[in-house]
């Protein structure tokens, strides 16, 4: 577990919205190469409260991931860890509007 991060190959289970009749949409799954981070640390969320996250994922380009996803990934010692989305921000080039990555916050 490094505080710089490790890259490792996530699995990003999307959960979809609804259908045309209001049926909830099955997830669907895309795997994403990334850089994790294992550090338990607090952090303030969109609404200002101050949450406890243990990992970071870090997504390279735009991305669309709402809080009702998760992420399932082996770390370095071989456990298959899901992080639910406990936020995210977006970061972008300087003065531009081009989504440089997407950070995600998750815990367990």
């Amino acid at each position: 577990m490094s505080l710089f991060g490790y890259p490792a190959t996530v699995t990003h289970w999307h959960i979809g919205g609804t259908d045309d009749w209001g049926r909830p949409q099955p997830p669907a799954s895309a795997v994403k190469a990334a850089k994790v981070v294992e550090e338990q640390r607090l952090i303030r969320n969109a609404r200002g409260e101050e949450i406890m996250i243990g990992y970071e994922i870090h997504l390279e380009g735009p991305q669309a991931v709402t809080f009702n996803d998760y992420f399932i990934y082996k770390n370095k010692l071989g456990e298959e860890i899901r992080c639910n989305v406990a936020h995210y921000e977006i970061r972008k080039y300087l003065g531009t509007d081009d989504v440089k990555k997407v950070v995600v916050y998750g815990r367990t």
